[in-house]
């Protein structure tokens, strides 16, 4: 996986995902980012592909295309049925625990499109570790309503191939993430580091335990798997894996 550079603490990194996002649809370009409304023009010859955690801020596709000459992304505000965006069994890179979309009948959550074209697509796949951490596929069948009007029935998305974290039995959705219908607790991004760093017995300060994940990403993989053990696998009909 492709860790892009920043100029952040590891440990404000970490806290501080899924970052700010905007609300509303906008243009991320290099230069800066403007509130936009997307329509058929600004999509024409791009594929639309599911961001449901940090790939929708526009300081995170900032890094991810930091050495691109020009990278402009239309980033269109959505809102998914049926579905919830959770934490999933995932320590990053930069040590945060990542979000995931999982089924969740009677949930309505807010996401977002990225519009990426093909040449902003390998970095993208690089950055999401696609066969490794992530499968890349098609999912088919959604209710998904795109601010300014009309809707998706089918998206591209990367699948987190180890799962939703499981705390209690159940998942836990992203606070700074707006849904309406979750039956569980949702939680902000700190609070789900020190929950992983507990059932990790790490004896250190959760500072110590992200900066840890960060440095070296043998001993991340390692406390990762433990997590997958009894994590959420992704079930949905609709999902087709490209190989």
């Amino acid at each position: 996986m492709y860790v892009p550079p920043s100029a952040l603490d590891p440990v404000e990194r970490a806290m501080g995902y899924p970052y700010a996002i905007p609300a509303c649809s906008y243009i991320f370009e290099k230069a800066g980012s403007r509130p936009a409304e997307i329509d058929a023009a600004l999509t024409a010859g791009r594929l639309p592909v599911l961001a449901c955690g940090s790939n929708r801020a526009p300081d995170q596709l900032a890094r991810k295309y930091f050495d691109f000459d020009t990278a402009t992304i239309p980033v269109q505000r959505a809102w998914l049925r049926d579905f919830d965006v959770v934490y999933a069994a995932h320590i990053t890179g930069y040590g945060a625990v990542s979000a995931c979309p999982m089924p969740a009948p009677g949930v309505r959550v807010e996401v977002s499109i990225t519009w990426l074209s093909d040449d902003l697509m390998a970095r993208m796949h690089a950055t999401e570790g696609r066969g490794h951490s992530y499968d890349y596929a098609v999912l088919s069948g959604l209710d998904l309503a795109l601010e300014g009007g009309g809707a998706l029935g089918e998206t591209f998305a990367y699948i987190h191939r180890g799962g939703a974290l499981n705390v209690d039995g159940g998942s836990v959705g992203l606070a700074e993430i707006a849904a309406t219908g979750r039956p569980g607790p949702a939680w902000a991004q700190p609070r789900a580091i020190a929950e992983v760093h507990r059932r990790l017995g790490h004896t250190g300060t959760v500072e110590d335990f992200i900066r840890e994940n960060a440095a070296d990403r043998a001993l991340c993989l390692a406390r990762e798997a433990v997590l997958q053990r009894d994590a959420h696998a992704f079930a949905y009909e609709g999902c087709r894996v490209i190989d």
